[in-house]
């Protein structure tokens, strides 16, 4: 597994699933009083004042490794570091509005030292900018990071994300600009986007100045190749889904090896099948997509189709009742934009949601069920509506609505298209 899989199975990468509990009150925020991380890129600048009054040992754990004083432990080479800064020529990762680093080796295998105890700072992700320790398996990483450049709210449910600092609204366009240019090649860029040096700067001070470039080539660790697909993946053969919304039309080309899937968004979207209302566990019958909405949506990643009828969009969504497991095929890979996929929280709890993906992400293979393919127009229309302006749950401002979703049948033996089932 390369260390952008690792990554994603974390949860930084907000992966398609079934939704997310929200809050209805905002946390109250006070004010960083603590030093500021000048932290200082191959791509700009990042500066970000501390909470050190509210997360007083893991900022102090930041601060440590950022300037050397705290001893780490080289994971390469089993060699205690003394007077030498942790973050220094580091590779910087790309995740869904925001960037990740302070792995030295990848795969989880380079950070600092054992997992940091957990602080109740009472801060959350309602806003940009936020600098965090990242959570690996419920934990706060000793070394691992992520600077963000929009509200994600989806991120306070993931256990181990500690906040303690706030940055400032140039920085987040910096984290953006990284992240955007990371994803683009799926996280395996030709040059690595790197950490030069972290400053600390007490309050009154000024800021220093640039840090010097460091070499590609003593980055840590090296970008990979990307992977090479060793299986032709399969063209799809099944019916075209088109599904009209309030921002355009998505063509999308079906796949007949994923049977599971295919048979069931085509017969909710027909109403050849029934489901559960989530509220009144009512028998339903009827065109399920009609008048439901895009309600994630993610630059760089994807959107998803995630409301049931009448569901409380800040409950835990409780589906339709229609369960199934992954349906795997072999070549059949997220390695090009355009998939639509079946969304889960699990790979037995497939149920009506899908996505369309805007950029090939292959830290989804083997979890999601890929069962059709959109054309270069829908990627572009995916694409548009992820960056519709969105709130911190990640839902558009403004509802981008399936109107009507169509099955067009294969075409017949005379060489015309069959009518579209309604």
């Amino acid at each position: 597994m390369n260390r952008v899989a690792v990554y994603a199975l974390m949860s930084l990468l907000c992966l398609p699933g079934l939704g997310q509990p929200t809050s209805r009150h905002a946390t109250p925020e006070p004010l960083p009083t603590g030093p500021i991380a000048v932290i200082d890129t191959s791509q700009g600048r990042i500066t970000c004042r501390l909470f050190s009054k509210e997360a007083p040992e893991i900022t102090a754990n930041f601060v440590g490794l950022a300037t050397g004083s705290k001893d780490w432990k080289d994971q390469a080479t089993g060699q205690t570091m003394h007077g030498v800064p942790f973050y220094d020529a580091t590779a910087i990762m790309g995740a869904s509005d925001s960037i990740v680093a302070g792995d030295r080796l990848g795969n989880l295998k380079g950070v600092a030292g054992d997992p940091l105890p957990m602080e109740k700072t009472g801060l959350t992700f309602d806003r940009g900018g936020r600098l965090a320790m990242a959570g690996v398996d419920g934990k706060v990483s000793s070394s691992m990071f992520s600077v963000t450049a929009h509200a994600n709210m989806e991120l306070a449910s993931r256990a181990g994300e500690v906040v303690f600092g706030q940055c400032d609204d140039a920085s987040q366009q910096v984290a953006h600009d990284i992240s955007h240019q990371l994803l683009a090649t799926d996280n395996h860029p030709s040059r690595a986007v790197a950490i030069r040096h972290i400053a600390i700067v007490q309050p009154g001070q000024p800021l220093p100045h640039m840090a010097p470039d460091v070499d590609p080539l003593n980055v840590v660790p090296q970008p990979v190749p990307v992977p090479v697909n060793p299986i032709p993946a399969p063209e799809p053969t099944g019916p075209t889904a088109l599904i009209n919304t309030t921002e355009g039309r998505f063509t999308c080309r079906l796949f007949e090896e994923t049977p599971k899937a295919t048979g069931t968004f085509t017969g909710l979207a027909t109403g050849t099948m029934a489901w559960h209302d989530p509220k009144t566990k009512a028998l339903m019958h009827g065109h399920f997509y009609e008048g439901l909405h895009f309600n994630r949506v993610l630059p760089d990643f994807m959107i998803q189709n995630q409301d049931y009828p009448h569901e409380d969009p800040l409950k835990e969504d409780a589906g339709t009742g229609i369960k199934y497991s992954i349906e795997p095929i072999d070549g059949l890979l997220f390695d090009r934009p355009g998939r639509l996929a079946m969304a889960n929280a699990g790979p037995d709890t497939n149920d009506s949601e899908f996505f369309i993906t805007e950029v090939p992400v292959s830290r989804l293979n083997a979890h999601y069920t890929i069962f059709g393919q959109c054309d270069d127009a829908s990627v572009a229309l995916a694409q548009k509506i992820a960056n519709l302006p969105r709130d911190k749950n990640n839902r558009p401002l403004k509802p981008v609505t399936i109107t009507k979703v169509s099955i067009v049948r294969k075409t017949g033996p005379a060489g015309a298209a069959s009518a579209p089932r309604q």
